[in-house]
């Protein structure tokens, strides 16, 4: 039964006999006339419900048109409609009002400071307000409407969410009598989310869950969903662990159908692999790895050549021998991009049969991807070559064990490791003087678990020598293999990084000249080149290596950084102050190695090799957003295992030194542990303290007293949030008196 008329308007038989002056036959000899007065009156519905989205159905039922004739006269004046552009359709079956300040795009957040929405209806940049997002993430398909349109982009805000790029989120349940709603963690949403009772599962009131939004089950009010997995009660340190994988989007494990590919791939090394490859078994050969490590990417080898230079060989594990592109492990290699280190476990990109099947273990004949060089003794590139090669490593040594025979201790390979070292300062050395900027090294904290995966300590380890060591021969090694494809000109993925940021780098320059220090010839016009501010910098760095401000450069330079990116574009890597720059050393746990070694491999060695991956400036946007996601999780994590572990020890005071200043905190890094934790500012009773930006202090406005990078104090554990990673204290103490801290330095210029 046809329903009331909506707002009034003429039902169909009503419309017809309104019409009934004009001539019978005019329906049905002029067909695209009676259209255009249908669509007419179609279009005062839309009008009038202009925040609406109307089905075609629901718009003939409220036009009292939903017999046979007059739904498919409605069909034909939505066609009609559309054409026109009066209407637009921003669901599948669904129609609204077209708003020519409206457009729908894709959300990119790239660059987070600066959102954009991808539309190929504007031929300016439409950049999106971040505090106008409205939860929406990236790869959300929205809805945006422009707030504002300047010379040469527009500004907008979002108005509605089209299409979740993440469907699954993480939140906390709210179970009542005949349904459930669902609130996420760290994300609004448009509508409320309803989970209807037969989708519940188990889960009960107050559990974290992982829920799925369902496609079709948008309402213009609310959201249906589906949960998929309950984590169990909220608020536990094992929920909160597993809370942030699920949200962060990474997986714990694999599929069986993944797992059953990698079981089906076989590592056994055939006559005929080695038959087309250059045989280097014989040469000696080890490698050099955290201890424990089970993925072991790279190797060296050398050997002394008749004219007295060395034969060098960076050895990589050639993954994508066994590795296919668009096979189901390379596509999920692809979307997860990075294995991910975490204090507790490690989230590896192949299943552990790939892994182990690929790397580089002692006494196993393994096939490798290698860059060879011959270097004089002032460490010297004469000559290289890439090669697919056969290697067996004799030795696999951790870094230990080699800082050891490093140090003078007698052993296998004591002499090859002393000679690699020597050659790896004179790399270092000509690196500084060519203007690469290396910052104090900062420990990173090494975490005990005990059965129950409690934290039962925290020390912070200092990079050894022998890091080092490797470290300058990898850079060696992507350094030339970029040089290479450069010259070439061949499709390739570059590791770029920009200038620093104007701003922040003539904040430091400032805070440099009230410290008595001055950046020579460091500004950032146009005219000056990269590696001169590159070479200021360093030079910069090495004068204050030992000085009591120097944390608070390395902490100012660093701000000032720009972000590493990768990208199709061979341009200048800023901070290593390299012309040409790659990632090619670790392909089991980077998905950009492996698309650097087969680029390589269809150029010098096979060119019938190919990769899956033809749109290279799509492939570095999602490799660097991947990568900077795992970089973040990585972090946070690392601070909620810090926080879980002073979560016991409220109360207890510890030794520290102040590394950061804010506006509102100090943040205290414990000498002990590493950890690091903040101190408000409105904690500091014994005056009322501010931030003074001209020397980074923060200081009292009665008693002139201050507090600076570097000072040491004591604090007391306040208060502990392990599932929101905040460790809050309060300082009690300081390792400088008063009388001392007016003799200081600092607090002797005039600002």
């Amino acid at each position: 039964m046809a329903s009331k008329p909506f707002n009034g308007l003429p039902s169909l038989s009503k419309f017809l006999s309104e019409s009934s002056s004009r001539p019978w036959w005019e329906k049905f000899l002029f067909p695209r006339r009676f259209e255009r007065r249908i669509a007419a009156r179609l279009l005062r519905v839309f009008e009038i419900g202009f925040y609406r989205n109307f089905t075609a159905y629901e718009l003939a039922r409220d036009l009292g048109m939903d017999s046979i004739d007059g739904q498919c006269a409605i069909d034909e004046a939505v066609r009609y409609l559309l054409l026109k552009g009066k209407i637009e359709q921003p669901y599948p079956g669904k129609f609204c009002l077209h708003d020519y300040r409206r457009i729908t795009g894709v959300v990119d957040l790239s660059q987070p400071d600066k959102p954009s929405l991808i539309s190929g209806n504007y031929k300016l940049p439409v950049y999106i307000l971040p505090e106008r997002l409205f939860g929406a993430s990236h790869g959300d398909t929205v809805n945006v409407k422009i707030r504002r349109r300047a010379q040469r982009f527009l500004e907008a805000e979002v108005v509605s969410v089209i299409k979740f790029a993440q469907r699954r989120l993480v939140g906390n349940l709210e179970v009542l009598e005949h349904r459930a709603y669902f609130t996420p963690i760290n994300r609004e949403l448009f509508r409320t989310v309803v989970i209807p009772p037969g989708c519940i599962k188990n889960a009960e009131d107050g559990d974290r869950v992982v829920v799925e939004l369902r496609p079709h089950g948008h309402g213009h009010e609310t959201i249906a969903a589906k949960v998929i997995k309950i984590l169990g009660e909220a608020d536990t340190e094992y929920v909160e662990t597993q809370t942030l994988l699920q949200r962060n989007n990474f997986p714990t494990d694999f599929s069986p159908e993944e797992e059953e590919a990698a079981a089906a791939i076989r590592f056994d090394i055939t006559p005929a692999d080695i038959s087309t490859r250059l045989d280097l078994r014989g040469i000696p050969t080890f490698t050099i790895d955290p201890d424990g490590t089970k993925d072991v990417d790279d190797a060296l080898s050398i050997q002394a050549l008749p004219n007295g230079n060395w034969a060098i060989g960076v050895h990589i594990a050639d993954v994508t021998h066994y590795i296919k592109p668009g096979s189901i492990l390379d596509k999920r290699a692809y979307q997860y991009t990075t294995s991910i280190y975490l204090p507790d476990r490690v989230l590896p990109l192949f299943p552990d049969t790939v892994t182990h099947g690929c790397s580089l273990f002692a006494g196993e004949d393994k096939l490798a991807f290698s860059v060879l060089f011959e270097i004089d003794n002032e460490a010297k590139v004469i000559r290289r070559k890439i090669a697919k090669t056969v290697i067996c490593s004799q030795r696999q040594f951790t870094y230990g064990e080699a800082q050891q025979l490093m140090d003078g201790a007698s052993g296998e390979f004591d002499g090859e490791l002393r000679t690699l070292y020597t050659l790896s300062q004179q790399l270092r050395k000509a690196r500084h003087a060519d203007g690469a900027i290396t910052f104090s090294d900062r420990p990173e904290l090494y975490f005990e678990f005990d059965e129950m995966g409690k934290v039962i300590s925290v020390k912070p380890h200092k990079r050894l020598e022998s890091m080092k060591l490797i470290e300058e021969f990898m850079l060696l090694a992507n350094r030339n293999v970029a040089e290479i494809a450069a010259r070439k000109r061949m499709p390739f993925i570059f590791r770029t990084h920009g200038l620093p940021n104007k701003r922040m780098f003539d904040e430091l320059r400032r805070v440099a000249m009230n410290y008595g220090h001055t950046l020579r010839g460091a500004s950032i016009p146009n005219s000056t080149t990269s590696r001169t501010i590159a070479k200021s910098i360093s030079n910069f760095m090495s004068q204050l290596e030992g000085e009591q401000e120097e944390m608070l450069f390395v902490n100012l330079s660093i701000r000032s950084m720009a972000c590493g990116k990768y990208s199709p574009v061979p341009r200048r890597h800023f901070a290593l102050s390299f012309d040409h720059y790659t990632h090619f050393t670790s392909p089991i746990r980077r998905y950009m190695d492996m698309v650097v070694h087969r680029l390589l491999t269809n150029a010098f060695i096979d060119r019938s090799a190919r990769t899956n991956i033809f749109n290279y400036e799509t492939a570095c946007q999602h490799f660097n957003f991947m990568r900077e996601k795992a970089k973040a999780l990585e972090d946070c994590m690392e601070r909620q295992k810090a926080a879980e572990y002073l979560s016991d020890k409220v109360g207890q005071e510890f030794e520290g030194t102040i590394t950061h200043v804010s506006p509102t905190t100090l943040s205290v890094t414990l000498s002990d542990t590493g950890i690091r934790g903040r101190v408000m500012l409105k904690s500091l009773l014994d005056d009322c303290y501010e931030l003074n930006t001209d020397q980074y202090i923060i200081q009292g406005k009665t008693t002139g007293d201050f507090y600076r990078i570097g000072h040491r104090v004591t604090v007391r554990v306040a208060h502990v949030d392990s599932g929101r990673a905040i460790v809050d204290f309060v300082i009690t103490g300081r390792k400088l008196s008063k009388r001392a801290a007016k003799q200081d330095k600092l607090y002797t210029i005039d600002w």
